[in-house]
């Protein structure tokens, strides 16, 4: 398409500029008039009447057009005048629709789409779907995926989104090894990886069985990552030069055999540490034995961060200064640490807008928000609100693409927008027990559906969810509740109102008259303790992300991503959390 564009620009400036009433090349051509023909819809445009005839403005005027998704097709004409020329843009609208589903063809390949039925799709906006498929695709190691679309009419203005994948032959990574003087374990090196990381599932036994592993998928765009990755693990350790690359990689049968050099260099000694920024206290630290240990100072660094987010603050950055300290030598390098802080403009909450939530009530989702409009737009407060509505388990999860936030700068104000995809109304399922019934659980089939939108407050229909559920053996509590089983199966009707954070202890309960009230009251205290105490044992650290450093040295800029702080007592606190677990799937159905 942009080759016809250009075409017939080519086409239209050459047979005015050699035709006989064409002005000489010493005067400029003049716009007489621009026309856009073929929408009534506003367009700002940066070629304008009186202004010299500029083919740059014109084409960036035509990707400005197509940037916007409105339009299917562009063309641009020149009309010749006596006193100059004219420039008419010719555009066909895009058709809009409703999207009903998305439909992978043959396989979706684990690709993870998760668009709201209702959302508002063109051709372009598919396109661009498409696109980012593939490169889930090519990321996962399938590196010559393509991925096609198209628009199937389902009913009126709703179509189906329909993809059809070309994965091709998957490259998977069998092996990571580090050449050079390294000058770390390995085995540390190898636990900084992610994207090219080996995962061991289940450990073998000589003569019995081989050890589990899962390969990870192999891309160019994960090695660059695990890459930066190392480079930082050697920075926090002191390595401030050191020389991380991709030394080579040998491909043979769907396998990629991973070659990283990591030339370490020498290991500094740190005198000094030193934070300061606007609006912050000037903090200064002094690593024990002279070794650079990353965590004070990170911490230091999160707590900053901490008090920027309390004051509305999006943009926090660090950068750090390597300079070398008094007495330093080639042979025995020491080195001062100055990191500055600094921290963007605050904002104030405007708006907090949901799309997507088409059964479920604005109450019923805002609830789970402990930010609000008005508020200073506390990053920590939407993170944990929205790890609260994930909780509440009425969407597919939500995370960092399904949240955007527009910024005002002149205002100082922030829009939240938020998009949900509802879980589906109904599901199956089929279990059964890992060991002895008496003692793992029964075999279980249920189905269960979502109950219409109807009602409000503690009668929103919504909000609960009906199960049929037929169970093959005793469950283990079933003889500690005075439950006697006659029958080979037992079937069980359930009425439920699963956990939501907004709803609070007006949520969790399960009816079910087979089992009696005692089983409903054990099932009841369980689910809240489980929901209340989990966030609590685990912190705020999974809701905390890292932090970048941009590191200056003399000889070359790099990064160091501090990791979050474990919250104390970790250890009782996982035990904790296991138990929690444990007590849920044994009362839960």
């Amino acid at each position: 398409m942009s080759r016809t564009i250009l075409a017939l620009f080519l086409v239209s400036w050459l047979s005015f500029a050699e035709g006989p009433i064409g002005p000489s090349v010493s005067t400029p051509l003049l716009i007489t008039s621009v026309v856009i023909d073929g929408t009534k819809a506003p367009v700002e445009l940066k070629t304008r009447v009186g202004q010299p005839y500029n083919t740059t403005t014109i084409q960036g005027d035509v990707h400005r057009l197509w940037s916007t998704g409105r339009f299917e097709d562009i063309r641009v004409e020149s009309k010749p005048q006596a006193e100059g020329t004219a420039v008419v843009f010719q555009v066909i609208e895009a058709q809009e629709y409703q999207l009903h589903q998305v439909r992978f063809v043959p396989s979706s390949y684990g690709l993870q789409m998760m668009i709201p039925e209702g959302t508002i799709i063109n051709r372009l906006r598919a396109h661009q779907l498409a696109n980012q498929a593939q490169d889930q695709l090519r990321a996962d190691g399938f590196q010559d995926a393509n991925v096609d679309y198209d628009l199937v009419p389902f009913i009126g203005k709703k179509v189906d989104l329909k993809l059809t994948v070309d994965a091709g032959s998957r490259v998977r990574v069998k092996q990571v090894d580090f050449v050079g003087d390294t000058k770390m374990n390995p085995k540390e090196l190898r636990g900084a990886l992610q994207a090219l990381k080996i995962k061991r599932v289940f450990p073998g036994v000589r003569g019995l069985w081989p050890t589990w592993r899962i390969y990870p998928g192999y891309s160019a765009d994960g090695v660059q990552q695990d890459l930066a990755l190392l480079r930082s693990l050697y920075v926090s350790q002191g390595y401030f030069d050191a020389n991380v690359r991709l030394d080579d990689v040998q491909v043979a049968n769907q396998g990629a055999h991973v070659f990283i050099r990591a030339e370490a260099g020498p290991r500094y000694k740190v005198k000094k540490w030193e934070v300061s920024g606007q609006q912050i206290a000037t903090k200064v630290g002094h690593p024990k034995d002279e070794v650079m240990r990353a965590q004070e100072f990170c911490s230091t660094l999160f707590n900053e961060r901490h008090q920027a987010e309390r004051d509305g603050i999006l943009e926090f950055t660090v950068n750090m200064q390597v300079q070398p300290a008094e007495g330093s030598s080639e042979r025995a390098p020491e080195a001062d640490l100055n990191a500055t802080v600094d921290r963007g403009q605050s904002y104030h909450v405007n708006r907090i807008e949901f799309i997507g939530n088409r059964h479920f009530s604005e109450a019923a989702v805002r609830g789970n928000f402990e930010i609000d409009e008005g508020d200073l737009l506390n990053e920590h407060l939407l993170r944990k609100s929205i790890a609260r509505l994930n909780d509440a388990g009425m969407f597919e999860p939500v995370n960092e693409r399904s949240t955007m936030i527009r910024t005002n700068p002149e205002t100082g104000m922030a829009d939240i927008l938020i998009r949900l995809n509802e879980r589906k109304r109904g599901s199956w399922n089929i279990s059964g027990p890992v060991g002895p019934a008496s003692l793992a659980g029964p075999l279980v089939a249920s189905i269960n559906s979502r109950l219409p939108a109807w009602g409000s407050g503690a009668l929103e229909l919504s909000t609960y969810t009906a199960s049929l559920s037929f169970f093959a053996f005793a469950r283990p509590l079933l003889p500690l509740l005075g439950i006697t089983q006659k029958i080979p199966w037992l079937p069980i009707m359930a009425l439920q109102r699963p956990y939501n954070p907004a709803l609070g202890w007006k949520s969790g309960f399960s009816i079910i008259p087979v089992l009696g009230w005692q089983f409903s009251a054990m099932s009841y205290g369980v689910t809240q303790m489980q929901h209340r105490l989990l966030p609590v044992l685990q912190g705020d650290r999974g809701l905390e992300g890292d932090l970048p450093v941009i590191v200056q040295t003399p000889n070359q800029q790099t990064a160091m991503y501090c990791q979050p702080p474990a919250p104390r007592f970790s250890y009782l606190r996982n035990v904790a959390s296991i138990a929690l677990r444990l007590a849920g799937a044994l009362t839960g159905l």
